[in-house]
This record gives C-alpha cells, structure tokens and sequence, in this order.
C-alpha cells in the first residue's frame, strides 16, 4: 500500500509543478521537504493519494499529517 501511495504522491507532486519533494520512508510514514506556502495542497495530495492506494471496501483509511522542522519535530 504504501509503495503504491509513493509512486502516486511523486506522480502528483510533479504533475502540480510543485516544490515539495519526498524524501524518505520511515515504516509507515512518509516524509517530506515541504515547500511551506503548498502545505495545505500537499496534505490534500497526500490524504488523497494513500486513502486511493489500496481501497478496501468497508474500511476507510485513516492517514495522520503532521509538520514539523524535523521529523522529531513532528511527531
């Protein structure tokens, strides 16, 4: 799933001729070298992509954001 989500978050970020870039899987989690004035499309690029990555009916998935300096920082 989270392969699936990468390969179409990247596709996305590059397809809106954005600045942000992912930068690293950590387990579950993904980060990112967020461009901060394309927060708010980049949390609804992300949200979007890994809830479509693997839909499994009856359950919705639920994908936490959070920002911070560091990936520390945002947790």
């Amino acid at each position: 799933m989270i392969k699936v989500a990468m390969v179409n978050i990247h596709k996305a970020l590059v397809d809106a001729g954005l600045r942000t870039r992912m930068i690293l899987q950590v387990h579950d989690e993904l980060v990112f070298d967020l461009y901060r004035p394309e927060e708010a499309l980049v949390r609804q690029i992300v949200a979007r992509e890994m809830k479509r990555a693997l839909p499994l009916q009856g359950l919705e998935i639920e994908v936490g954001i959070d920002v911070g300096d560091n990936w520390l920082a945002a947790h």
